[in-house]
């Protein structure tokens, strides 16, 4: 006869639900090591089955270090809004964050799953990664995709936010003389911005000269078909980039608390010596 305590206790090791501990500890004779390897096998099956099933809902999660040196953020995605909320699925993509700041090896890169699948997990190393998702996507009862993850490892410091539900998130790795209040909050200004106004480049200088040129033929282009003559459309085309550096240039955006001044002069009244290095911005379901 198979306790009630026994089965609350498996329950509580595995996550998996009161009958189907039962039946394992009833297969396993009582044996509970055996019971949760009954368990782990019959989770993998499941898993298998939903691995197929799309994934558009999710969270962005993010993780810092105590010393703010490294910082990692992700995508984890899901089948519904209502398991992106579950408090499980919402510690796994911190737990994964954590996995993926915990080996040097992942230093400065980015990725997706494939790049990480077979890594020895962070927290149990008798586990992969992936077979971490896999438990998980038994337990909770839908297919989990990790689509997407960058970590920085910072010369300076890293700042990380989520917005609201976890529908959006920036890491920022940022220069500073130290860190104080006065350098955090604007650091939280910063990723603010970032994440509501979406630039896609630190300066005009960090833009890519093919980017740029592309960018200068279209408008050219465009400037010719308004019928303009051919010898004032380069100035007009330099008119015209201001405004795209004014959308994609962070720097250059105007700043969503005081839009009568630049991001770079909001810095410079600041009286901080701070320098964004580089960003990059999640938003779940864009990549």
């Amino acid at each position: 006869m198979i306790s009630a305590e026994l089965v609350k206790q498996l329950r509580e090791m595995t996550g998996a639900g009161m009958l189907e501990c039962k039946k394992a500890l009833e297969e396993a004779q009582g044996d509970i090591e055996k019971a949760k390897e009954i368990l782990r096998i019959r989770g993998l099956a499941k898993a298998e089955k939903k691995a197929g099933r799309e994934t558009k809902e999710g969270i962005v999660q993010t993780y810092v270090s105590e010393d703010r040196k490294v910082g990692v953020i992700l995508e984890l995605n899901c089948e519904t809004d209502f398991v992106a909320k579950n408090e499980q699925f919402v510690e796994l993509s911190l737990n994964l964050a954590k996995h993926i700041a915990s080996l040097k090896e992942n230093a400065n890169k980015s990725g997706g799953f494939e790049d990480i699948a077979q890594q020895p997990y962070y927290a149990d190393s008798s586990q992969k990664v992936e077979e971490i998702i896999k438990s998980a996507i038994a337990r909770i009862g839908e297919n989990i995709r990790l689509s997407r993850w960058a970590r920085f490892d910072a010369e300076g410091y890293v700042h990380a936010y989520v917005h609201g539900i976890g529908r959006v998130g920036v890491l920022m790795e940022y220069k500073a003389d130290r860190i104080s209040d006065d350098v955090l909050r604007l650091a939280q200004d910063i990723v603010l911005q970032i994440a509501a106004m979406k630039p896609e480049f630190v300066s005009v200088e960090a833009i890519p000269s093919e980017v740029l040129e592309r960018e200068k033929r279209i408008l050219a282009e465009q400037t010719r078909q308004e019928g303009k003559p051919e010898h004032i459309i380069d100035k007009i085309v330099e008119g015209k980039l201001k405004k795209f550096y004014q959308e994609k240039v962070l720097l250059e955006q105007p700043f969503i608390k005081d839009e009568k001044k630049s991001v770079k002069q909001y810095i410079s009244e600041s009286g901080l010596n701070f320098e964004v290095v580089r960003f990059v911005r999640f938003e779940v379901g864009s990549a």
